[in-house]
């Protein structure tokens, strides 16, 4: 039985409380895709309260996209909810209005295969120990008698290993939905941080990644502080997240977050 191998990664130790004040924050990098960190730290109504910053780079898999506007629904007496979309891994995604669920599949717009294929040829020659193709799936493939098998990569794969050009939009894709006829094109636009998809304005909704807060009264000994309320499952990206400890106040407390990545 093969077994997950977790690896724990502490992330910077930025916060302090004395008292009932918050001391300011010290150091911790601000960049955009630094390291997660610990933006806030304060004591308010008996709770000690953290907001961090995760710093995740965009990305379409594994994210869920929920519209500003709301709409009705069907049974009376039901409120408002918004359209969501859920992209998954290997281009596939879900979207779903209202009392309706659409599948379909989606993929960021680039060079096809084709592209590639043909960069490749005018770089190394059309003939070579291995003859490259493309399969059904967009991918281009190739096989090698010393396995048995087949050696696929995607597009962009394929161009980063042979070194050839390949020239991407990380904020555009190409949406084919059951229903429709035409595809759907999705924009992102990192400066609102929207996503425009068939003329609605849709949130950016991260998993939260699994983390454990620890508390130190003398920066050498730890201990796992429980917290208020279950960890979320998500949050909206690129926001930070506040989290409120079941922790008792003390003289000085220092604290930081130790995530466990699968």
């Amino acid at each position: 039985m093969k077994r997950k191998r977790i690896t724990k990664k502490v992330l910077i130790l930025i916060g302090a409380i004395l008292g009932i004040q918050s001391l300011p924050l010290v150091g911790g990098p601000i960049e955009k895709g630094s390291s997660p960190e610990i933006v806030d730290l304060s004591f308010e109504d008996g709770e000690v309260k953290i907001s961090v910053n995760f710093h995740e780079p965009f990305r379409w898999e594994k994210t869920r996209y929920e519209s500003i506007k709301k709409f009705p629904q069907p049974w009376i007496g039901s409120p408002d909810t918004p359209h969501e979309i859920w992209f998954e891994e290997k281009g596939v995604m879900e979207w779903r209005q209202t009392d309706m669920m659409f599948m379909g599949n989606y993929k960021v717009i680039g060079d096809s295969a084709k592209h590639v294929l043909d960069r490749y040829i005018e770089k190394y020659g059309g003939i070579g120990i291995k003859t490259w193709s493309i399969n059904d799936d967009g991918n281009l493939k190739s096989f090698d008698e010393t396995t048995g098998q087949y050696e696929i990569y995607t597009p962009e794969a394929f161009a980063k290993k042979f070194g050839l050009e390949f020239q991407s939009d990380t904020y555009e894709i190409e949406a084919s939905v059951l229903g429709y006829l035409v595809e759907i094109m999705g924009v992102f636009n990192p400066e609102t941080n929207l996503l425009d998809f068939d003329t609605l304005d849709y949130l950016p909704f991260f998993q939260v990644p699994k983390l454990v807060i620890m508390e130190s009264i003398d920066l050498k000994n730890w201990r796992k502080v429980p917290l208020s309320e279950p960890l979320p499952i998500e949050y909206q990206w690129p926001q930070e997240l506040t989290l409120e400890l079941k922790a008792e106040l003390k003289d000085s407390a220092f604290y930081r977050i130790q995530i466990e990545e699968e």
